[in-house]
């Protein structure tokens, strides 16, 4: 009797155990950290830089670019500039969460992008969307 006791709780101690660590691999996947230089890789997930934010508006960090809108995306030239095939700047922050600003858009120079999109069509397929 002992030991089918001893036994249960081996197993239940087993259980717990491979259930504690397989959350654990699901938060690291989540939280995976990509240089923004790595703006083409297939991550699931990967947060942008710090410094990332806009000029004279939100400037918190840390939101998260998804895979599809490093598909869709190219990354920045410099700290403010976007290729000139992609124009369109895509910014991500926490509290405003994925915006877009467009050449015509106030501020435009100033604003640092965390990537760049060829289009409005395609930074809102990426999942930005214009500033409120």
């Amino acid at each position: 009797m002992k030991n089918l006791l001893r036994y249960r709780w081996a197993i239940s101690i087993a259980l717990l155990t491979i259930l504690a660590l397989w959350g654990c691999g699901k938060k690291a996947d989540e939280s995976t950290n990509v240089s923004p230089g790595d703006a083409t890789t297939s991550s699931p997930v990967a947060t942008t830089s710090p410094g990332s934010g806009q000029a004279g508006g939100d400037t918190s960090t840390g939101g998260t670019l998804t895979a599809e809108a490093q598909k869709l995306g190219v990354k920045p030239q410099g700290e403010t500039a976007c290729p000139s095939n992609a124009p369109v700047k895509g910014v991500v922050t926490k509290k405003r969460g994925n915006i877009y600003r467009g050449p015509k858009s106030p501020d435009y120079q100033k604003v640092k992008p965390s990537i760049c999109f060829a289009d409005v069509a395609t930074a809102e397929k990426a999942g930005f969307s214009a500033p409120k």
